[in-house]
């Protein structure tokens, strides 16, 4: 092929490399996407027992970064640390579910009490449909080196289109459901306050969320709690007086898009308590949801 390049001319050669050089980009492109579509959802029979992570190893497991927003392995705990005020940080886990049951347990241990911490859910992750950049390989810079990855849009005029949903519940007494989109944020389920949330800092709370049958179920140490949902697409409900306005209580949350994805853990400084919170999260365990017929033996 190199030999036969060289008895062109000059213009024939050049739009010979360049078909050579798009082949091979091709090429490239359709092996890292065999890769991308191998990434399986982990699933099982009901009740089976398919991740669990106690923090005491397999570091690669889990995003952990440093900084001012940070995100490490301590004493066998995962903790999450935020300075600035109005600020998130998340960690996910590397693996994919679509139905799960997961439970966590978390405390906050440094800051307000006014502060949020939770699980992070449908997080974006390696699935097919999950690429929106002209190539899914542009789709691997991007999450191996999220800086170029953020040139890339810029050049691609394409914007962040991932989803994520997160519950949340607060230190001193409430919970809450949201999705972020596109650099926004949605209050799907306004704050609440439980009496199930043991309140102040240095107090664990175990969360659990059951995803199954498109829809996701709730519970704060042990105890299902329902959501203040709007009536319409894109509103937000508001809970005040012990009446959900604007909206309907229900048991469970039913998602347009019912998708599989990462999930994560997540802490969370508000505009009103201020930064510095420090929070750790213990025993990660992710079931496969048991058969409603066959009861919950966990509730």
């Amino acid at each position: 092929m190199i030999s036969a390049l060289r008895n062109l001319p000059n213009r024939a050669k050049a739009i010979a490399a360049a078909v050579l050089l798009a082949l091979a980009l091709l090429a490239v492109n359709l092996i890292y996407a065999s890769q991308v579509s191998g990434d399986q959802v982990l699933s099982g029979s009901p009740g089976e027992l398919l991740y669990v992570s106690a923090f005491s190893g397999f570091s690669d497991e889990w995003d952990l970064y440093d900084g001012q927003q940070s995100a490490k392995f301590v004493d066998e705990q995962l903790e999450l640390k935020v300075e600035a005020p109005q600020t998130a940080t998340w960690s996910s886990a590397r693996p994919r579910f679509r139905e799960f049951d997961l439970s966590v347990s978390m405390t906050a241990l440094e800051g307000p009490i006014d502060n949020a911490m939770g699980v992070v859910f449908q997080a974006p992750s390696l699935e097919d449909d999950a690429c929106d950049l002209p190539a899914v390989i542009l789709c691997g810079i991007e999450r191996l080196v999220p800086l170029a990855g953020a040139a890339i849009r810029q050049v691609a005029d394409a914007p962040e289109s991932e989803v994520r949903h997160s519950f949340l519940i607060s230190s001193d007494g409430y919970y809450s459901l949201r999705k972020a989109s596109a650099g926004e944020t949605q209050l799907l389920s306004a704050w609440i306050a439980s009496p199930h949330i043991k309140q102040g800092l240095g107090v664990a709370n175990r969360i659990r969320i059951i995803a199954r049958d498109s829809s996701y179920r709730f519970l704060i140490n042990g105890a299902p709690v329902s959501l203040c949902i709007p009536n319409g697409a894109g509103a937000t409900s508001t809970y005040y007086g012990g009446e959900c306005i604007e909206g309907e209580m229900q048991e469970f949350y039913r998602p347009e898009a019912f998708k599989s994805g990462k999930l994560g853990l997540v802490a969370q400084t508000t505009a009103s308590g201020g930064g510095g919170v420090v929070v750790r999260f213990d025993n990660v365990l992710v079931y496969s949801p048991a058969d409603p017929a066959d009861g919950d033996a966990k509730l």
